[in-house]
C-alpha cells in the first residue's frame, strides 16, 4: 500500500527580542526588523532543544517553542517513533536563515515570515512565527517545505516592512486567499468538483490522487477521504501584486472492512505505528498538511508551491 511519507521535521525558534512593544498590548507596538545575527542565534539555541527531545524520544520540550498543527504533526512523528522504537537523526546539519520579513501591526497577536535553508535535507522551511501577548514566546506556528530549487515569490514591503493581505481580500488576484484554501479543500476532496478548476492541478493534489486511488483498490475494503481546511490566518502580498497565504488542511481517511479481512500497513510506516493490529471492521486515520499557497497577480490559478504534513491521531474498531 502506498503511504505517505512523513516529511523531515523542522527548526523553530523562540526569538526574545524582534519586536519592541508598548507596555499595553491594545497599544500600537513599535517594532524592528530581527537582526540576522540575532534569529541565527536562536536558531541555534533551539536545535540545542530540539536535539534534547530526540535524545529523549519525547516532544514535550517542543511545546515551549511550537504551536497548532506544527506542534500536532511533530508529536505524531516523535509517537511513531516511540511505538516503533526507532530513534531519530538529532539535528548536527547546517541550516541558513536566508530571509526574515516583519509586518505592521497595530494590536497583538504579532508574527513574522522567514526561509530557512537546510542544505543536507534539500529544502526551504518557509515558516511563521507568532506571538500572542509581550510577556509571551514567540512560537513556530506553520512551516511548509518547499524544494530548494523552488522560487519563493517574493514579498512585497513598504519602507523595510512586509506588506498583510486580509484573509478576505481578493483585489488584484483571481480569489482571496480564504477562497482560494476553500477551492484548494474542495478540490481534493472531489476531482469532479466546481472547484476543481479554479486551482492548478498541483505536484501535491497529485499525490494526494494517487494516494486515495491506490487506497480505493484494496479489494473488500470501501475507503473514502475527506478534506477541510482552517481559517487562513497568515497572508502576505507578493511582488507581483498576488499573495503568499498559510494554508492548514485537515485529512481525513476512513476504512471500512469487509468482515474476515484486515487491513494492516507495511512495519515502519506511521499508519502502521498508529494502528499495529490493523483495521477488522472501520478506521481512522487524521492528518495535518500545512500547505504554502500561492495566488499569484492577475487571472492565474492559486498553486501549492511547498507543504509539510503527517499522520496526528488514528482509531479503529
Amino acid at each position: 500500500m502506498k503511504r505517505l511519507v512523513l516529511l523531515a521535521l523542522i527548526c523553530a525558534l523562540a526569538l526574545s527580542a524582534c519586536a519592541v512593544p508598548h507596555k499595553r498590548d491594545d497599544l500600537s507596538p513599535e517594532k524592528t526588523a530581527a537582526r540576522m545575527p540575532e534569529v541565527t542565534a536562536v536558531f541555534n539555541e533551539y536545535r540545542k532543544v530540539r536535539n534534547t527531545a530526540i535524545e529523549l524520544l519525547d516532544a514535550k520540550p517542543l511545546s515551549i517553542v511550537e504551536s497548532g498543527p506544527v506542534l500536532a504533526i511533530d508529536t505524531g512523528s516523535f509517537e511513531v517513533s516511540q511505538r516503533l522504537a526507532k530513534t531519530q537523526k538529532q539535528d548536527t546539519g547546517s541550516v541558513e536563515v536566508t530571509d526574515v520579513q516583519t509586518p505592521r501591526f497595530g494590536r497583538y497577536p504579532l508574527w513574522f515570515f522567514a526561509v530557512v535553508r537546510d542544505a543536507d535535507a534539500g529544502v526551504n522551511r518557509v515558516q511563521i512565527f507568532e506571538r500572542q501577548t509581550a510577556v509571551e514566546p514567540w512560537l513556530l506556528v506553520a512551516s511548509p517545505e518547499t524544494l530548494a530549487d523552488t522560487p519563493i515569490p517574493a514579498i512585497r514591503k513598504e519602507g523595510s516592512e512586509a506588506l498583510t493581505v486580509k484573509p478576505d481580500d481578493g483585489v488584484g488576484m483571481s480569489m482571496s486567499a480564504t477562497e482560494a484554501a476553500k477551492a484548494y479543500a474542495r478540490t481534493l476532496a472531489d476531482a469532479d468538483s466546481s472547484a476543481a478548476g479554479t486551482v492548478a492541478d498541483d505536484s501535491f493534489i497529485k499525490q494526494m490522487r494517487t494516494t486515495a486511488e491506490n487506497n480505493s483498490k484494496l479489494e473488500g475494503v470501501k475507503f473514502s477521504q475527506s478534506w477541510g481546511n482552517e481559517p487562513v490566518k497568515y497572508v502576505l502580498r507578493t511582488s507581483d501584486g498576488g499573495a503568499l497565504a498559510f494554508v492548514t488542511l485537515l485529512r481525513l481517511d476512513t476504512y471500512e472492512v469487509r468482515d474476515g479481512l484486515t487491513v494492516s500497513w507495511p512495519e515502519g510506516t506511521p499508519q502502521q505505528a498508529f494502528l499495529s493490529s490493523g483495521i477488522s471492521s472501520s478506521g481512522k486515520l487524521r492528518y495535518y498538511h500545512q500547505v504554502l499557497l500561492y495566488i499569484p497577480g492577475g487571472n492565474d490559478k492559486p498553486r501549492a508551491i511547498g507543504q509539510y504534513g503527517g499522520v496526528v491521531s488514528a482509531d479503529s474498531q
